[in-house]
């Protein structure tokens, strides 16, 4: 066989590639430096997110033997908000950290582990060679490689070098870090604030509130997410509008513009030789969410990546099962399915039932915590929403 610069490269150093190099280098005994990571930025890199970590995200890096090493606050439950009624429920659903802080650490921790890191040079070129692949980079670099593992999210160059196609529309968010305002009443408890009063505006997705730390002092994450499953030009109009009800003038802010790709039933993850992995694969449609299942995919990739090290194969379909198998990946799927009914105004049943059940509510933060809801729960709130479906049907009826 011949000789490779290193067995992998891993294209991206954010979460997902951090903990893919973590999951190779602690758990799959591949030796630290026959693993590169490269990205076009040097960290710490700023990226527009929210920042969200589920439990789930938080389990996968204690399996990893790593305590969250940065700056963070709890999200100790959720507001749902919908015009002027609020349904509030609290349960331990994960922490939020800001992404420069957090990508940082993760990809320390890979360098110290000693994954050999390369900063501040992106990809350029991918091309197939015997055995593996030949990568050239924008400084002019050239290295050999087994099998890639592509980590660089929804605008990364891997994608765009191997010939993929969307296989569909990608959501759109604006986010932007204030001070805590007098009307953050839940932010202040450390609860999320999920505000669907914008689907009013054509917006098929939600307005958020997050407490966040800045400089060790707290702080708002707030912003706004389209699934963009349907196009729409109202959503930083409506952005500005839930930011005024805050007591915030968009004029004064500067909210960052990200895309985001969606995993669903087309998505592809992997060619041969190559794995795609967290929001290259793609992430939560109806959240926006891809944190802790960048990270849960990493450690999928990371087992069958080691599994093709050792027996000279390129082929990933038990990694595609596995994903679409998994809990995160189950979610993902039915995310998906859930987006395109969520946010559609036949809807309305299910989010009145939200806003009145505190059961529907911690329901659906046990899912967000990626746990795996038994049948038990799943017929109960089948049932509970016809039975809310049906009354809220009569009120509007005698209200008429």
């Amino acid at each position: 066989m011949a000789d490779f610069s290193f067995d992998l490269v891993v294209v991206g150093g954010g979460p997902a590639g951090a903990t893919t190099a973590l999951h190779l280098v602690r758990h799959e005994g591949i030796a630290p430096r026959r693993v590169l990571v490269v990205d076009k930025a040097r960290f710490p890199r700023d990226k527009p997110c929210a920042g969200a970590v589920s439990a789930h995200g938080v389990r996968v890096l204690a399996r990893l033997g790593l305590e969250i090493g940065v700056p963070h606050v709890a999200m100790c439950g959720v507001r749902v908000m919908l015009g002027d009624a609020v349904g509030e429920s609290t349960l331990a659903m994960g922490i939020v950290a800001r992404r420069i802080e957090l990508d940082s650490w993760l990809l320390d921790v890979a360098r110290r582990d000693g994954v050999v890191v390369r900063e501040g040079d992106a990809l350029t070129g991918l091309e197939r060679i015997a055995g593996g692949f030949r990568l050239t980079t924008a400084r002019g670099e050239v290295v050999t490689t087994r099998l890639v593992a592509a980590c660089d999210g929804a605008g990364g160059a891997t994608r765009k070098l191997l010939g993929l196609r969307e296989p569909e529309r990608k959501g759109h968010l604006y986010v932007l870090e204030t001070d805590v305002a007098r009307a953050d009443v839940g932010v202040r408890r450390g609860l999320v604030d999920f505000d669907l009063s914008v689907l009013a505006d054509g917006v098929e997705g939600y307005y958020w509130d997050f407490p966040t730390v800045i400089d060790g002092r707290p702080a708002v994450s707030r912003g706004i997410y389209h699934a963009n499953m349907t196009a729409s030009r109202e959503v930083k109009a409506s952005l500005r509008r839930a930011l005024a009800r805050r007591g915030v003038d968009l004029a004064k802010v500067t909210p960052r513009a990200f895309s985001t790709r969606p995993f669903v039933r087309g998505s592809v993850t992997w060619v041969p030789g190559v794995v795609l992995v967290g929001e290259a694969a793609g992430i939560d449609r109806t959240t926006g969410e891809g944190i802790a299942q960048a990270m849960a995919m990493g450690g999928l990739a990371a087992r069958h990546l080691a599994r093709a090290l050792r027996t000279g194969s390129g082929t990933f379909v038990a990694y595609d099962h596995d994903v679409r198998r998994s809990t995160f990946g189950r979610h993902l799927l039915e995310s998906a399915w859930l987006a395109r009914r969520v946010y559609a105004p036949a809807f309305a049943p299910a989010r009145r039932y939200l806003l009145r059940s505190d059961y529907a509510r911690r329901t659906a933060l046990r899912w967000y915590r990626g746990e795996s809801l038994p049948l038990a729960a799943k017929l109960r709130m089948a049932l509970e929403l016809g039975g809310d479906a049906v009354s809220g049907g009569l009120s509007d009826l005698r209200a008429s």
